[in-house]
């Protein structure tokens, strides 16, 4: 896979990460004015789609030739970044909740936090690259 492929596909998962953040807030807003149940169903989609903006950014990263550590450290880190996207689309829920209840000049703050916590999410899923001990060391 080339390096533009690879910015594709991060690029897409970007998009994809924002319209699931839309679709969590639109649920907050159903819930408040609607119904709950109707806003958990809305929820299920934009669960689906941040579980593909996640394939994609690692696709992104296989493009990159990127190897998978499976290591326990690894694992952990997965299960702090889906820790971390559950905590996301709480916030972005709370985010729509709060701008249909009481103003969208208070959601915009939880919007931030909601991104800037999937941000985290994605960093901790990212595959690592171990150093290579066998490459040649570049003379200063």
């Amino acid at each position: 896979m080339s390096k533009a492929e690879a910015m594709r596909l991060r690029a897409a998962a970007a998009a994809t990460t924002l319209l699931s953040g839309a679709v969590m807030m639109l649920a907050g807003y159903v819930g408040h004015t609607e119904s709950w149940t109707t806003a958990g169903s809305i929820a299920i989609p934009g669960g689906i789609l941040i579980l593909a903006a996640f394939a994609l950014a690692r696709r992104a990263d296989g493009a990159d030739r990127h190897p998978i550590a499976r290591t326990g450290s690894h694992l952990a880190r997965r299960a702090g970044a889906m820790a971390a996207t559950l905590l996301s689309g709480g916030v972005m829920v709370l985010a729509g909740y709060a701008g249909s209840a009481w103003g969208w000049g208070l959601a915009a703050p939880l919007v931030v936090v909601g991104g800037l916590v999937v941000g985290v999410a994605f960093a901790l899923d990212r595959r690592g690259v171990p150093p290579d001990r066998n490459a040649p060391r570049k003379a200063l």
